[in-house]
């Protein structure tokens, strides 16, 4: 099995994807690869060969081979001597015994420098100094391959190279292990659950806290309340614009006043892929904004929409870009 999940990563690395997809067919199984936002086919494996990947990724991600009928999301490192990639593996069962895995491989861009993901520096220079603050929530928002996670990381990776502060971080599962910060793993077979976590970690004297993602209302609503009290607190949010992001924490049942007093800035960003490369753009909100938004005034912010527009008329995306990008982040 290394040997045929091998190819498949040698396939989808000289692809530059970001995901590997295990589905079954009628009477095969097919391997699918993400690359630039679009997927296409990389080949096909017998019946057999495609149940022996499934329980050979399980097991190697440390995930429970005999569980068929719940979801499972893990992280391993695969190296055949030729290659070394980390992954998070994620199961879906769709049918009595049957399962469907997606692999995301972490970290593709790692040899790019942090100024090098965005279209000019003085876009990732922005995020840099947020890192230098003391307090405040910072949210990383957009939808599930925009790069978030990556960005985050490197911003951490910023404040790691000063040495100066305790991080500490929950995730489920640990993405990207890294040296000078404390990672937590959620383990819910342990009880070790997000809430308890969070109460734990703020008992050990952190400077910033790295949270995940936020799921429901009860860890947004704790968030808030440690970033107030002196922590520098980074988490993703899935939401469609940084508007909606406020509205969206609203919908929680948040407190106006404590959002303008904790939320310091929100980000909503997407991965372009265009002839000339693949960047991050972002739309965001600095605390004027969302205390404008919040008690009801007029907001102005530099949308995606008009960025775009921005790109194009500088030369940096063609009219095709423009439309097939407009289309998308509708």
């Amino acid at each position: 099995m290394k040997t045929i999940l091998s190819e498949i990563f040698k396939g989808a690395m000289r692809q530059n994807a970001t995901d590997i997809h295990l589905t079954l067919e009628s009477s095969t199984g097919l391997v699918r690869v993400r690359r630039r936002g679009e997927m296409a086919t990389l080949c096909e494996v017998t019946m057999e060969e495609y149940r022996k990947l499934i329980n050979y990724l399980k097991f190697t991600a440390e995930l429970d081979i005999n569980e068929h009928k719940v979801p499972q999301s893990g992280r391993t490192v695969f190296d055949d001597g030729e290659i070394t990639v980390g992954v998070r593996v994620s199961t879906l069962p769709i049918s009595l015994m049957n399962e469907i895995i997606v692999i995301r491989i972490l970290n593709p861009v790692e040899d790019r420098k942090s100024a090098g993901l965005f279209h000019t520096r003085k876009e990732y220079e922005f995020l840099k100094e947020y890192m230098t603050r003391m307090q405040g929530l910072v949210l990383f928002t957009g939808p599930t391959g925009s790069g978030k996670t990556t960005l985050m990381y490197r911003l951490l990776g910023d404040i790691i190279s000063e040495n100066r502060r305790q991080i500490i971080s929950i995730e489920d599962p640990v993405e990207y292990e890294m040296d000078g910060i404390v990672q937590v793993e959620i383990n819910e077979k342990a009880s070790m659950d997000y809430s308890p976590l969070l109460k734990g970690v703020l008992r050990c004297d952190p400077d910033v806290i790295m949270f995940g993602e936020i799921r429901d209302a009860k860890i947004a609503s704790e968030l808030l309340r440690a970033s107030l009290s002196g922590h520098l607190v980074l988490s993703t949010f899935h939401s469609k614009s940084a508007v909606s992001t406020l509205s969206r924490l609203k919908d929680y049942g948040l407190y106006t006043e404590e959002m303008i007093q904790s939320i310091s800035l929100i980000i909503n960003q997407r991965l372009i892929h265009t002839q000339r490369g693949s960047y991050i753009i972002y739309e965001y909100m600095e605390s004027d904004h969302i205390i404008n938004y919040l008690s009801g005034k007029k907001t102005e912010i530099f949308t995606l929409s008009e960025q775009l527009d921005a790109l194009w008329k500088g030369g940096s995306i063609s009219d095709t870009e423009l439309k097939t990008f407009k289309s998308r982040f509708k």
